[in-house]
């Protein structure tokens, strides 16, 4: 993404509605998966570190990204165990981890083959080991978002679950987020793709701004809603996909 926007991330990160409700459903799935037992955890393209924080009372957390800037803001809220990798060629090891993490790192320019990176975290799983994936949905929302952000893709829940089941992989929830958010999103998203204006794509900022208290504590309150009716069923629409892939006992 545009250097600035890592920055941008970390002074957000923690109160933004988005970032707050995503993280809430992540660690209640993780919560749930760690019951009685230390997990040992990676987050894979841990951006600013917010979510490694999040996981550290469930496990030993361990956190990689390709950029240096994210790891220094991941520095900066006390995260030891830090990498520099590229997710393209990095051996993430064998039978390695109880859970991974990946949170909108797949559909990013920089990856170049997104099956290859799949196939490496089904290999750095234990037997057993979870998966949890968060990943933009539908290309008809692209807009100057996607390119702050550098957007390569934008993918749908059936062609996730392929791209899962084909790795190997058991897909054990997959269904879209922010449903109830979806067509103000949608509609604000295509707006400011037609409405825009011309500028060089390095000055173009996502759409991680804070609104007001009020705005961001009523969008909080209803994301978090919906995390509650997710945690139990799937949404048939939304502007996210979000995942569990488990990697079977036996392979």
């Amino acid at each position: 993404m545009n250097e600035r926007e890592y920055q941008r991330m970390y002074e957000v990160e923690d109160s933004h509605w988005w970032y707050v409700a995503l993280h809430d459903l992540i660690t209640g799935f993780v919560a749930r998966e760690g019951r009685g037992r230390r997990l040992r955890i990676l987050d894979a393209g841990c951006g600013t570190g917010r979510l490694c924080q999040l996981l550290l009372p469930y496990g030993d957390v361990e956190g990689c990204d390709i950029s240096e800037q994210a790891l220094a803001c991941s520095r900066e809220r006390g995260i030891e165990h830090l990498s520099h990798a590229d997710l393209n060629c990095a051996d993430l090891g064998e039978n390695r981890y109880d859970l991974i993490t990946s949170i909108d790192v797949l559909y990013h320019r920089a990856v170049t083959d997104d099956a290859a990176v799949l196939a490496r975290f089904f290999r750095a799983l234990r037997p057993g080991g979870l998966l949890i994936l968060n990943l933009v949905a539908h290309e008809f929302l692209r807009s100057t978002h996607d390119i702050a952000v550098h957007t390569r893709k934008r993918y749908t829940r059936s062609e996730m679950v392929h791209h899962l089941t084909r790795e190997g992989f058991v897909v054990e929830k997959a269904t879209y987020r922010l449903g109830f958010l979806f067509v103000p999103i949608a509609s604000y998203r295509v707006a400011k793709r037609f409405l825009s204006c011309r500028q060089p794509a390095e000055r173009i900022a996502s759409d991680v701004d804070l609104p007001s208290r009020l705005v961001n504590g009523l969008l909080l309150r209803v994301a978090l809603m919906e995390n509650r009716i997710l945690r139990h069923c799937s949404a048939p629409m939304g502007t996210s996909v979000f995942v569990l892939a488990r990697k079977p006992e036996v392979c």
